[in-house]
């Protein structure tokens, strides 16, 4: 993805901030609110429907936000169908189609498939239609049956059974939709389902499964000599899914960092307090192979001795815009149960990060997380600005705007649109009713 800063070596780069279109490209709510009120700036919106300005596609959102905008400004949702059909077939890299520079294609299918759940006729046919002829037309089938009712899909079975060939097995999940509902319907679509299932059993039975295997049993496995790096991931793997404490991971710990094995953090997490002494001697240590994690464990368990190893991590993210969430959630849990005076220029501090990180990161994932230690620490203004963010790209931050925004006549009208909108979250629309009622 761009960036702000002038070294970057990409062409392009996020608008600043303070703009329109700068808080339109990270989605903020606030960028609603202004072309809600300067219609006319509509053309903007386009900007961010032809090139995907997510800083991480995996996790940010923006499809809802996009949708809404180019619904209620009534734009013209042709330049997105045309955008749609103009994408090439999906390659990996390093031979990528090059519209997936810019995720057009995904894009493309997330906003069209969200305005028809709205209603619009021309996006529902669009992608309909693409299914029958587009090139990636199982990657938009799969978005369909995953987000439209049944009904507007179910009879595309037939297109499926007229297209589909021995080749498509990587791209089909035999086990979701909409192939468990098609299985049976041809054998053309039977037949690559089989093929599919038996490539996925395959793999699985090359897996080592240890879902019975005991705690104890995991750590010897863990402190085997023999045992292969893809075992010791599921063994961490079972820890961290299991959710509860296993304290001998501590003994085998350096050696696993050493080897910097991958799913350790995930298993360390789950040892909650009992993980502080190491933690602490870890981030006192550049070198070791837990120095970064460790920050992030003493925000998540740690006490007000901890607060300098967590400023520190947060220091050496200054030209970053991923991982602040964590440890400023810490920063905040502990700030706000030690409100001593001592700490009055640091809690000041962390709110000016906080509030700049809420406007100027384009990680929009990370938002709500900076919302709710706002609220832990200054909740006052916090409040005062969460109407806004009522109109949001993420989810967790309309969430959290429903249940906290001072009920104004402006936040009570845009309550009333969210209770009321077909491609909402439910619990979004469930928090507008509590609000509304009351609650």
């Amino acid at each position: 993805m761009g960036c702000e800063n002038d070294g970057c070596s990409h062409e392009w780069h996020y608008a600043p901030y303070r703009t329109g279109l700068g808080a339109l490209q990270r989605g903020q709510g606030s960028a609603v609110a202004w072309l809600l009120g300067q219609p006319d700036h509509g053309h903007v919106v386009y900007t961010c429907t032809t090139r995907d300005t997510r800083w991480d596609w995996q996790v940010d959102d923006r499809c809802t936000y996009l949708a809404r905008l180019l619904h209620d400004l009534r734009l013209d949702t042709a330049p997105l169908v045309a955008q749609l059909r103009a994408c090439g077939p999906y390659r990996p890299w390093p031979q990528t189609d090059p519209t997936d520079d810019d995720n057009q294609f995904n894009l493309a299918v997330g906003v069209l498939e969200a305005l028809a759940r709205k209603g619009n006729t021309q996006a529902h046919e669009t992608l309909r239609g693409y299914v029958r002829d587009g090139i990636r037309w199982i990657d938009a089938l799969t978005t369909l049956a995953s987000s439209w009712p049944a009904e507007w899909w179910d009879d595309l079975w037939e297109t499926a059974a007229t297209r589909i060939r021995p080749g498509d097995v990587a791209e089909i999940l035999p086990t979701s939709e909409p192939w468990l509902r098609w299985r049976g319907r041809d054998p053309r679509i039977d037949s690559v389902l089989n093929a599919a299932q038996r490539s996925r059993k395959d793999a699985q039975g090359r897996r080592v499964d240890l879902s019975t295997t005991s705690d104890a049993e995991l750590i010897a496995l863990l402190q085997a000599p023999d045992t292969g790096r893809a075992v010791k991931v599921t063994a961490l793997h079972q820890i961290r899914r299991r959710a509860r404490p296993v304290p001998e991971l501590l003994d085998v710990v350096e050696q696993l960092a050493a080897e910097r094995q991958a799913g350790l953090f995930g298993a360390l997490r789950v040892l909650g307090p009992q993980v502080l002494p190491a933690a602490r001697s870890w981030a006192a240590d550049t070198e070791h192979p837990l120095f970064d994690a460790a920050a992030h464990l003493l925000a998540e368990h740690g006490e007000e001795q901890d607060i300098p190893s967590i400023l520190a991590a947060l220091d050496r993210l200054t030209d970053e815009w991923c991982g602040h969430d964590r440890l400023t959630e810490g920063l905040a849990r502990i700030l706000t149960g030690s409100p001593s005076a001592s700490q009055a220029d640091l809690r000041a501090t962390l709110i000016r990060r906080l509030r700049r990180l809420t406007t100027a990161s384009p990680h929009s994932y990370e938002r709500g997380s900076y919302l709710r230690s706002l609220l832990l620490l200054d909740p006052d203004k916090t409040s005062g600005v969460l109407p806004s963010y009522l109109l949001d790209c993420e989810p967790d931050v309309r969430l959290l705007a429903a249940q906290h925004a001072p009920l104004t006549d402006q936040t009570q009208r845009w309550l009333l649109t969210l209770r009321d909108d077909p491609i909402e979250e439910a619990s979004v629309r469930q928090a507008a009713v509590a609000r509304l009622n009351g609650n």
